[in-house]
């Protein structure tokens, strides 16, 4: 998908991997990740039943969870995913 800056959308990372916040903000430092993220440290992982890492999820804008994948789907089944939702948003009853 290009240009999500006009859309109703929101990237947040939520990591699980034991990082501390200091360790979480100099890894997003050095990886350039400019989206919001957290230091799980055992809180929503298992409120989300996550298995694994890494695990993704699209919620709708409810915050109810949509879609999720163990293991990196792709590129493409993260934006079919966002684009139905998006139009979901956009035109709602279609």
């Amino acid at each position: 998908m290009k240009n999500l800056g006009e859309k109703p959308f929101a990237l947040i990372g939520v990591h699980g991997n034991d990082y501390q916040p200091q360790k979480l903000k100099a890894v997003m430092k050095k990886e350039k990740l400019n989206w919001r993220s957290f230091a799980d440290h055992r809180v929503i992982t298992p409120k989300w039943a996550s298995r694994g890492t890494p695990t993704y999820y699209v919620m709708d804008h409810k915050g109810v969870i949509r879609y999720k994948w163990l293991g990196y789907p792709g590129a493409k089944a993260i934006d079919d995913a966002l684009e139905k939702l998006i139009k979901q948003v956009e035109h709602p009853g279609r």
